[in-house]
């Protein structure tokens, strides 16, 4: 009986091993399944745009054409596709005071960021 038994569990790991090794399963996040991928600078230009300011609330970016100011929305970037990036910079306007430029309000490296997630956000596919 006991000769059986061990032959079977023989059998069984000789069986059972190559099925686990061909279904792709790992140990915790190895699944066959691949890691969805994050744009770093995406997920930073999106944070420094919803970031709060330092009196506690949120800079609004509006597009300003003219003597009007718009929301930002795909309508009212749309004359920006595909257009200069510097056209676009100076059209960025803070919605809650109309003569400060949002350049003016960021530091460089926050502009960026915020332009690259502005960018890829509305597709704009700037030059």
């Amino acid at each position: 009986m006991r000769q059986h038994l061990l032959t079977f569990i023989t059998v069984f790991a000789v069986l059972v091993s190559p099925l686990a090794m061909a279904s792709g399963g790992g140990g915790f996040g190895q699944g066959g399944y691949s890691q969805k991928k994050v744009d770093q600078q995406y997920e930073l230009g999106r944070s420094y745009y919803k970031a709060k300011q330092a009196d506690g609330s949120t800079l609004s970016y509006c597009i300003k054409r003219g003597d009007s100011l718009s929301k930002l929305s795909r309508k009212s970037v749309k004359p920006y596709k595909k257009g200069d990036v510097s056209a676009f910079v100076d059209s960025l306007y803070s919605c809650t005071d109309p003569d400060l430029k949002i350049a003016e309000l960021v530091n460089d490296s926050q502009g960026e960021a915020i332009l690259y997630y502005l960018n890829k956000r509305f597709k704009l596919k700037l030059k």
